[in-house]
């Protein structure tokens, strides 16, 4: 019975393979010119009275399956500059079908001669004409068909195809359904991701290429961006077609240059051969970008052109000091076909953010060729690759780097795996993550210790961390857990706590974590923190709600006592680097915290990239709270970037700023004062008061603005520097102002401790250049209400 079962489904299978095949009829060809036998590449060629066609590969070969439900149909082979062919396919025509066109007799049209140059009157009413059919295209559906391949500087080393369902709605943008796929032997399914909804569609306003965004050609304002000069007229379908000059009219702006052919009777853009200009370029390590783009047009005979093909090709080179990768040549072509216009979509394919999906219950490998699906054939060295590319011709294989830094790389593995399996294997049976801790400084002298964290599960994270400070000999230690008990729709929950016996730096910095000080320190530096010694244990509850907004309540139960400076050791011998360690107001601190803000855990990354950041926080300690403290402290710090001038490029011209203020009532310890940060020596990160060095500003209220405006290279290019562009040199200016506030407290009457203040108002100005070598910046600030000048380095701002 189980067998019967088995043999009748399997037969079932095979007639539904062979339906598939019998309904339909597929004819391949090539497809030449008549007088040179020249094969002629991206040929339309089209199922008259559909939405139905295909295109040429490179070669000219072309494949197409018209459904029996057409037959006998037409097919239209066109081409710019031929003589349009018809051919009547029926059930029992050769499957093989090799056209040849012949070219075109043009009739020039007369063109009326004005000031104004042709090809701007023909573009302008290119964009009206686009203007009053567009209003009408509300959605359509297509089938689409995409191959990518990348090479190297010798072969191809990878090849991905797909065929997919393409969905577009005025409103809602554009959505694509993988359906079919199949790659060469050493890409992953998984990783095949191949597809047309991402590519630009020349027709668009607005045009986006590797996130520039560029002003399309027929763009509402595209003449105030392009010049269009008319230099030539050909034919297709006995019709006019001008060919239009495409350059750019603005030096600094992303656009495009190169060829357009717009259809005379329809004023229609029936094809584009485009390339971004020279302004369309990338920072340190991309040594060099260039990329082309061909499309073409079909209204079907209807009222609307729609794209029916993308091919794009390009190379990337990446060169940095030290290693220098092999080109990367890249390629796609995408034919769209069988459209379905102004009809209804599926709400479903809206209810996620993401417009590339995968039908799970279609797809499968290799089943282009089991669906038989019209695919543009491939050429002979496209074949090649299949035939001999398998698993182990991995794209780190066909993409290694040389140069000195690469043989380090290479010898550094060997190395380190021949040192694991002799030394260190034993790590690899530890779970969780650990590594070494450390630092240096007056107080501590040196530390050495080690930290250590593991999830042990997905809600659970247990951490800890310990180590000897021998300067006040003591052990410091710490430990702690956070359980996430709450996820949702709407974020999730955490509660945490931990204990602690450790050394604090006096004053919180927003810029410099202790470790920063650790060669400075060496080096003779006094010291740029003050430390005390604190133990105890704090407890929390945290929520964390879409789009990075969080909130943070605290417990916290330390005692304070003071260090005193244990050692002025520096390696350059200097004797004369003394610096005291002020002593605290010891006790017993109890207190609640609240935090709420944006992106709050997000790391400071010394202004190598721009920030949005916004942190509020209230600290209140009391009597009633069993504290030796009384103060409440409030303080609010705010990281911000604005795209300002040259917003299509890839990295426009910014505005960064940084606000940061505190305040206070009560009797605030000087352990919860605030600081306006400065440089340590000569290194000035964003954010600090680049005109005070080695020790910050000190006040138990404080406030501080910092900008700079990133002016990138456009300085420069509109100097004609080319020197400095093409080494991505920029140009910043920046600007702060700060002040600080003390009152004359017990501590510091009996002190005798004077922290550094601004003595009013601290303001400074300057001007940078900015990625120097591709990773430093150099600073030029002076102060407005002083005289001091000052030159400072630091990384260079990148993105």
């Amino acid at each position: 019975m189980t067998e019967n079962i088995q043999t009748s489904a399997l037969l079932l299978l095979l007639l539904c393979i062979s339906s598939t095949t019998w309904a339909q009829k597929t004819i391949s060809g090539t497809v030449i010119d008549a007088q040179t036998e020249e094969t002629l590449p991206a040929a339309n060629i089209l199922i008259k009275d559909t939405y139905r066609g295909t295109i040429t590969n490179g070669n000219g070969n072309f494949s197409i399956s018209i459904p029996d439900s057409l037959l006998p149909a037409t097919l239209v082979i066109r081409y710019i500059g031929y003589e349009t062919q018809e051919l009547t396919i029926s059930q029992t025509s050769e499957a093989r079908q090799n056209i040849s066109l012949h070219p075109s007799v043009t009739e020039m049209q007369e063109i009326v001669v004005t000031d104004e140059d042709p090809g701007m009157r023909i573009m302008r009413e290119v964009i009206n004409r686009k203007q009053q059919w567009r209003k009408e295209l509300k959605t359509y559906k297509a089938e689409a068909y995409t191959r990518q391949s990348l090479s190297n500087d010798t072969s191809i080393v990878s090849i991905t195809e797909s065929v997919s369902e393409v969905f577009w709605d005025k409103q809602r943008g554009h959505r694509e359904v993988q359906k079919s796929k199949r790659q060469t032997a050493n890409i992953e399914a998984a990783s095949n991701f191949a597809g047309v909804s991402y590519l630009p569609n020349f027709y668009d306003d607005d045009i986006e290429i590797a996130e520039f965004e560029l002003v399309g050609i027929t763009h509402p304002e595209a003449l105030k961006y392009y010049n269009f000069k008319l230099v030539d007229q050909t034919s297709i379908d006995n019709q006019t077609v001008y060919v239009i000059e495409v350059s750019p009219d603005r030096k600094l702006q992303p656009l495009f240059e190169g060829t357009a052919f717009v259809l005379a009777k329809e004023y229609a853009l029936i094809e584009v051969d485009l390339v971004p200009n020279d302004v369309v370029k990338f920072p340190a390590p991309i040594k060099s970008f260039s990329t082309s783009y061909k499309q073409q047009f079909n209204n079907f005979g209807q009222d609307f052109w729609l794209p029916v093909d993308v091919r794009i090709g390009g190379d990337i080179k990446i060169k940095m000091v030290g290693l220098n990768f092999p080109m990367i040549k890249f390629n796609q072509l995408s034919r769209i076909t069988n459209y379905q216009v102004n009809t209804p979509l599926p709400d479903s394919l809206y209810e996620k953010e993401e417009r590339f999906s995968v039908d799970s219950t279609t797809v499968q490998s290799d089943s282009l060729i089991v669906r038989q699906v019209n695919t543009v054939p491939l050429s002979s060295e496209e074949e090649q690759a299949y035939t001999t590319l398998d698993s182990t011709a991995t794209l780190e294989k066909a993409f290694k780097p040389s140069g000195f830094l690469a043989k380090l790389i290479d010898d550094g593995e060997e190395n380190e795996g021949e040192s694991n399996s002799r030394f260190l294997s034993f790590l690899n049976e530890i779970p969780g993550n650990m590594m070494p801790d450390g630092r240096y400084n007056r107080v501590d002298q040196a530390f050495i210790g080690l930290r250590y964290s593991i999830d042990a599960t997905k809600w659970l994270n247990i951490r800890g961390r310990g180590g000897y400070n021998t300067g006040y000999q003591e052990w410091s230690y710490a430990g702690g857990l956070s359980m996430t008990w709450l996820q949702s729709s709407w974020g999730s929950a955490t509660l945490g706590g931990g204990y602690h016996a450790d050394t604090k730096t006096r004053y919180q910095s927003h810029i410099y974590a202790p470790y920063y000080t650790i060669i400075p320190n060496l080096l003779g530096h006094k010291g740029y923190f003050d430390y005390y010694r604190s133990e105890g244990f704090r407890f929390f509850s945290g929520w964390e709600f879409p789009k990075n907004i969080s909130l943070e309540v605290g417990y916290n139960h330390q005692n304070h006592t003071s260090l005193a400076t244990t050692t002025a050791y520096d390696i350059l011998g200097n004797t004369q680097n003394f610096q005291a360690n002020p002593g605290i107001p010891e006790g017993t601190l109890q207190s609640i915290d609240f935090t709420t803000g944006y992106n709050i855990d997000e790391t400071y990354n010394f202004g190598v990239t721009s920030q949005k950041r916004i942190q509020l926080s209230i600290e209140h300690s009391s009597d009633a709270l069993g504290s030796d403290y009384e103060f409440t402290r409030y303080t609010g710090f705010v990281s911000w970037s604005l795209p300002t001038f040259y917003k299509r490029r890839f990295l426009s011209n910014t505005l960064d700023f940084t606000i940061k203020g505190g305040t206070y009532s009560g009797d605030l310890p000087p352990q919860k004062w605030g600081i306006i940060d400065g440089t340590i020596g000569a290194t000035a990160p964003y954010g600090v008061m680049k005109t005070i060095r080695n020790r910050p500003y000190q006040g138990q209220q404080y406030f501080s603005i910092n900008a700079e405006h990133n002016f990138r290279t456009i300085p420069f290019e509109l100097l004609g520097l080319q020197a400095l562009t093409d080494r991505n040199i920029g140009f910043i200016i920046f600007g702060g102002m700060a002040q600080t506030w003390l009152q004359n407290d017990n501590f510091l009457s009996q002190s005798g401790y004077q922290p550094r203040q601004t003595s009013g108002t601290h303001w400074e100005i300057g001007a940078s250049l900015n990625g120097i070598l591709g990773l430093f910046r150099l600073d030029l600030a002076t102060r407005l209400d002083q005289p001091t000048v000052l030159l400072n380095i630091s990384v260079s701002r990148l993105f």
